[in-house]
């Protein structure tokens, strides 16, 4: 077969029409490296439907790394999408590398930098995120210098002080919550309590006015040692006893 025409489709895409009446798309890249010229004899269209797909699978993953920096991991984890080919895979890592498309390092440094100054996430959360995108422990702790001990302090501090404006319960309930929020965040047990040991609640206060608003709620329901009872209960719950 043979090919009669072309017409351009898209952004580095040709329409070729066969002389079979048969249509496909074909990349630029592969009708220039092929010399795919018109008239010119096909004997294998399998083959060059088989580069042209590599070649769709490369320009897809350019498009998916355009939109946000990735790391190897990420990518080959994205290309096993579409692929089961090993050797498919490896082309299109080594390309990108070598196009400076892939630095582990950048990437690295990249993403301490924004889960310290654009996320309430700690070092031990971003060191156990990293280790699973497949970068090494070592390395990774050698870049979480960055961040640094007055930054977690300050940053805790920080969050604590945020609850503390919205707080109704108990200072034990209050220090209980802190601590596992911040833990699941990724800060040390030890640094949030050293936070937690300055932090003072006016507790008779406090609980005087959660006991008016529940007398408030629960008195157009409930009289007598029945209030009393709900209320002690409602206390109970918010840690004061």
């Amino acid at each position: 077969m043979k090919i009669i025409k072309y017409k351009k489709v898209g952004k580095n895409k040709y329409l070729v029409e066969l002389d079979n009446f048969e249509e496909i798309i074909l990349y630029e890249d592969v009708i220039l490296k092929e010399n795919l010229l018109i008239k010119k004899e096909i004997n294998d269209l399998n083959n060059i439907i088989n580069i042209n797909n590599e070649y769709a699978l490369y320009d897809k993953t350019l498009s998916y790394i355009s939109k946000k920096q990735r790391c190897e991991k990420e990518i080959r984890d994205y290309l096993k999408k579409y692929t089961n080919d090993f050797n498919q895979i490896e082309l299109i890592i080594n390309r990108l590398k070598d196009k400076n498309l892939i630095e582990e390092e950048l990437y690295l440094k990249s993403f301490i930098h924004d889960k310290i100054y654009l996320s309430m996430d700690g070092p031990l959360k971003i060191k156990k995120d990293l280790e699973l995108l497949g970068f090494d422990s070592n390395i990774i702790d050698d870049n979480l210098i960055e961040f640094t001990s007055d930054i977690i302090k300050d940053k805790i501090e920080r969050y604590i002080n945020k609850q503390l404006k919205i707080n109704k319960k108990s200072l034990y309930i209050f220090k209980q919550k802190i601590l596992l929020n911040l833990t699941n965040l990724g800060y040390s047990k030890e640094d949030i309590l050293e936070c937690l040991d300055n932090i003072h609640i006016d507790e008779d206060n406090l609980k005087e006015k959660e006991k008016e608003k529940l007398i408030k709620k629960y008195s157009k329901k409930y009289s007598g040692l029945e209030l009393d009872k709900i209320i002690k209960q409602k206390l109970y719950e918010k840690g004061y006893w």
